[in-house]
């Protein structure tokens, strides 16, 4: 049945940046022409090239990417489709010309078994043309879409066009293809569906039901470039910048974008959830062209490479996706994406750096950054810090190689906060840009409260779960939301968005997270008891959504407008999953200024609107409208809060229920950054606003509001470990600070990531008490070098947190240890206990001293041996007691009373414990062992079981842990059975454990 929706505008915006480059990956195939459409025909091994200017078909070898012959067609080929049965190659000629010329648009059918061909007059300039799994070819003209059977020649109208216009022939000097064109048509790879698009013209066609849905629509910039590519069975497609479904909807789109229609590309590889694209920013064209590997979802960027030249319209992927073939300014462009991983590139293994400068030392620190070709190729490349105080040596090399990164904290001491410097990559040879270095160096005070945990990205927003111990961030850069445990501030899930996510909301029943998204016409909606996508609510008109809140009667989202007028608000259903726009906000007008945000109370009384031009709106859930708008401010930025108590805050005011301003906070100590309500008081951040913009490198302050009795002093203001984020021009409000639920913590959006404080961040914290020193794996007081132990004691740290940063930092949450002087890697800190790395060097009788911002404990004497091997106890389920932890290599399970050592089958058993001493290449303190060469102790151990020695495989550290050993041993059949000792001794140290032998 053939159907024909309704005429449509869809309008279209964007927002992203480019790269610079050097290196490039693929070649060009000149053609002496303009090229203005490709196919590709893999069982002959050639390629098809309409040569538009040149009225010929260019025949390219895939063997060797060279023109072997050519097809004299009608004049101006625009446009190519290869049958099904690779038979017939339908050739559209575009000759549109001017009065008083007759035009001679055409359609050319090429047997290309018999090398026959029949041309056919078209009334109408055609668009585009492409095959369905029916063998039909078909056929847009500016008037009509037509189904040609190649074999008989007959066409059939399926439909007519109206309001389309087609540029005429001749037409000025450096005119494109695509210029003239304009439109781009495409099959999916099944054949079940066709899609293409011209200046105004957007239409799919499915080949199974021969329905055809078509429209017109608007876009700014232009929907360049003038480019189709089809996921493998039609679910989702392109169309210029924008990542579309069926129904015409952005699923994502890119942004920043210059909508050139000649410049740049997409092709989609469906069975790597991958899209190669090439899409120029707004501006001038980079000097070098970059080509991205994005996300198939939500086109975020896995990769980038340089060019040799442009791409200038359709590109095509061979069958086994390992070959890509686009159209470029000189005819083609070959890339061999499949073996890309063989070319020349350059990454560094990590996104960032840390040096955490502490009281416990002020010497020099450095780290080791390692440089490397993911195909493990040899690359040369140089490595340079834009910032005085932060060192590199070496300075170039040739991958693999591993850099020294140092940092002298004299240069920073009077940088309380996070000084933010970068590394930069460079290669002649890489064809990828390598992405730069974040170092993060942070100077703090004693006095200064809170620890702050690496995220890389850019971090925009931060909600936490008012019903579970989880808080989450947007990494927008990624178009991620990182999903935290605020028990050990640790992430425990990623969630996918849209792209470009502005804003979060959590619904007023706890049960679904919201993400809008900048670059999306849906909502992304996250079941929070599961953790995993639910469905999206597509937004009404396709706008875009730039803040939202959910009150306990509605959910209402800030959008920009898709059609380009004034933003205005929606309200969302989600039983639906459809948003409404407001026909007005109560007695208002529906209409907002775009940088605008929202925010609702934690009670679901109200949703408040602030707007970067001044204006305030407030929505009461119970009156289920918009009760109050004013504009008291001729601008307003920085944070934005509502209370159950019917006040709320913008930027530096607070404002009463009514929304009148009632108080303006102190700006001495920085701009507005972070405000959170806690019953009836609150938590307020500022950070001095650096003159160049950006972020502060100066310390943030968090300061405790009693709202009771409001005053604008900054006496109660505690100083940060860094600053919070503060806001851009583009996106003035920031939301920063997360109570969490149970009021175990406070989570601040800071310079490195986020901020841990504890409730009681500015109480008075009495000196660190420390009541024992044992070895971590089985809690004895035998401990050697390079050992792991646990302090126990008291005011030992003001919360609970672990790193995973590599190396260990010698600081956590403001604790460190020295021994001897010599500071500790850290590994886990709490108010009762530390978890840290004796160094290697630290050997006989030593002090340890904890200092916390309380102050510094008593001298606490010890005894460090040159080896006390001892080993880690593990927990069993459904068991109390706590077994040895050796693990059978013939199984890799644990060995237990029911899971015994078999000795007559020559059993080999993996002891995990700590405390073998120093080591064999020597291993850094705090720094994962290597897998090569293996770090092997200096004092070989003997290992008995039931009195019989155990052969040894290895004993030394477990690569890439810290500080954890490992012994492997053989069982031999001699051993006696039933429950038998087993001795580890080394030097004068032993350690004694019972283990089940059987046969």
């Amino acid at each position: 049945m053939l159907s024909k929706s309704c005429w449509w505008k869809i309008a279209l915006a964007a927002s992203l940046s480019a790269a610079a480059w050097s290196g490039t990956f693929g070649s060009v195939v000149s053609i002496g022409g303009h090229a203005s459409d490709l196919a590709l025909d893999e069982p002959r091994g050639v390629l098809y090239i309409a040569n538009f200017t040149a009225n010929r078909v260019e025949v390219m070898s895939l063997g060797s990417n060279v023109v072997r012959t050519s097809i004299h067609v009608a004049a101006q080929p625009s446009a190519l489709a290869l049958s099904p049965d690779d038979r017939y190659l339908v050739v559209a000629s575009y000759g549109n010309a001017a009065a008083p010329a007759s035009p001679s648009n055409a359609i050319t059918v090429i047997d290309l078994t018999t090398n026959g061909t029949q041309t056919f007059a078209l009334g109408s300039p055609p668009l585009g043309v492409a095959f369905g799994l029916d063998s039909l070819a078909l056929i847009v003209t500016t008037t009509d879409f037509l189904l040609l059977d190649p074999v008989s020649g007959t066409t059939q109208e399926l439909d007519t066009i109206a309001g389309v216009t087609a540029k005429t022939l001749p037409q000025p000097a450096g005119s494109f293809p695509t210029n003239i064109v304009a439109a781009s048509v495409a099959a999916s790879a099944d054949g079940t569906k066709i899609y293409g698009f011209g200046d105004t013209l957007m239409f799919s066609y499915d080949v199974t039901s021969r329905t055809l849905r078509s429209g017109l629509y608007v876009s700014s910039p232009t929907l360049g470039p003038r480019a189709v590519s089809v996921s493998q069975d039609g679910s989702y497609f392109t169309f210029g910048w924008t990542l579309k479904n069926p129904s015409f909807s952005n699923l994502s789109q890119f942004g920043n974008v210059s909508g050139a229609l000649n410049v740049g590309t997409s092709a989609i590889d469906s069975s790597r959830n991958i899209i190669y694209a090439q899409m120029p920013p707004a501006g001038a064209l980079p000097a070098t062209p970059v080509m991205q590997i994005v996300d198939s979802d939500n086109l975020a960027v896995r990769k980038s490479v340089n060019l040799p030249e442009n791409f200038a319209g359709k590109s095509v992927l061979s069958g086994d996706g390992n070959t890509l073939y686009g159209l470029s300014d000189s005819g083609v462009m070959v890339l061999q994406v499949g073996s890309m991983s063989s070319a020349h590139q350059v990454t560094a293994t990590q996104q960032d750096m840390v040096f955490r400068g502490n009281f416990c030392n002020r010497n020099v620190a450095s780290q080791t950054l390692t440089i490397v070709d993911p195909g493990g190729g040899n690359t040369a490349f140089s490595i340079a810090s834009n910032t005085a105080g932060l060192t590199v040596n070496p300075n170039s090399g040739t991958t693999p190689a591993t850099i020294t990164v140092s940092v002298d904290p004299n240069v920073f001491a009077s940088q309380t906060g996070t000084v933010v410097g970068t590394l930069t990559l460079q290669s002649g040879q890489a064809v990828n840009v390598p992405a730069a270095v974040r170092v993060l160096i942070n100077s703090h005070e004693p006095a200064q409260r809170g620890t702050f945990v690496d995220v890389p990205g850019k971090l925009t927003d931060i909600v936490s779960d008012p019903y579970r111990s989880r808080f989450y961030i947007l990494r927008q850069d990624q178009n991620q939301v990182l999903v935290f445990s605020s028990t050990n501030n640790t992430q425990i899930a990623t969630l996918r968005t849209g792209n470009t996510p502005m804003g979060m909301a959590i619904t007023y029943d706890g049960s679904y997270l919201l993400v809008g998204c900048d670059n999306s016409q849906y909502v992304n909606v996250f079941d929070l008891e599961s953790l995993q996508p639910s469905q999206s609510v597509r937004m009404f008109n396709g706008d875009y959504v730039q803040s939202l809140a959910a009150s306990s009667n509605a959910i209402l989202a800030v959008t920009r407008n898709a059609s380009g007028g004034d933003p205005n608000i929606h309200r969302i259903d989600l039983i639906s999953r459809t948003s409404s726009r407001l026909s007005s906000l109560g007695v208002y007008q529906n209409k907002l200024a775009l940088n605008s945000v929202m925010t609702a109370s934690s009670n679901g009384s109200s949703i408040l609107i602030a707007s970067s031009d001044g204006s305030v709106m407030l929505y009461d859930a119970n009156a289920n409208t918009f009760t109050v708008s004013r504009k008291d401010f001729t601008a307003l930025s920085g944070s934005y809060a509502a209370s159950n108590f019917n006040q709320y805050v913008i930027g530096n005011n607070l404002l009463d229920s009514s929304l009148v301003p009632v108080l303006q906070f102190e700006s001495g100590t920085g701009s507005s950054s972070g405000f959170a309500f806690v019953d009836q008081g609150g938590f307020r951040t500022t950070a001095p606003a650096p003159s160049a913009g950006g972020q502060s490198s100066s310390p943030g302050i968090i300061q405790r509001l009693n709202l009771i009795t409001p005053t604008s002093s900054v006496s109660l203001a505690t100083p940060i470990v860094e600053a919070p984020l503060l806001g851009t021009s583009s996106a003035a409000f920031t939301r920063t600070l997360a109570p969490i639920w149970d009021r175990s913590s406070i989570i601040n959006l800071t310079v490195s990531g986020f901020t841990v404080l504890a409730p009681n961040y500015d109480a008075s914290v009495a000196p660190p008490q420390i009541t024992k020193v044992v070895n971590a794996a089985d809690f004895n007081t035998t401990i050697a070098p390079g050992g792991l132990v646990s302090v126990f004691g008291n005011q030992l740290s003001p919360v609970n947190l672990a790193t995973s940063e590599m190396p260990l930092p010698t600081a956590l949450a403001d604790s460190c240890l020295t021994v001897n002087g010599l500071p500790m890697p850290i590994l886990f800190v709490s108010p009762n206990q530390v978890n840290a790395q004796i160094p290697f060097q630290s050997v006989g009788n030593v002090t340890l001293i904890l200092r916390t911002p309380g102050g510094t404990s008593d001298n606490y004497n010890l005894q460090i041996l040159p080896g006390a091997p001892s080993v880690f106890l593990s927990n069993i389920p459904g068991q109390s007691a706590t077994v040895p932890t050796i693990v059978r290599n013939d199984d890799g399970g644990l060995v237990t009373d029911s899971h015994p050592i078999h000795r007559r089958e020559n059993t080999a058993l993996v002891i995990y414990g700590t405390g073998l001493g120093q080591t064999s290449p020597a291993v850094q303190s705090g720094m994962p062992s290597p897998a090569s060469p293996l770090a092997v102790a200096l004092t070989k151990p003997t290992v008995t079981l039931g009195g019989v020695q155990l052969p040894l495989l290895y004993y030394g550290l477990t690569p890439g842990e810290v500080g954890v050993n490992q012994i492997n041993v053989t069982v031999p059949n001699n051993v006696p059975d039933g429950w038998v000792p087993l001795v580890i001794s080394q030097g004068a140290s032993s350690t004694t454990l019972t283990v089940r032998v059987v046969d």
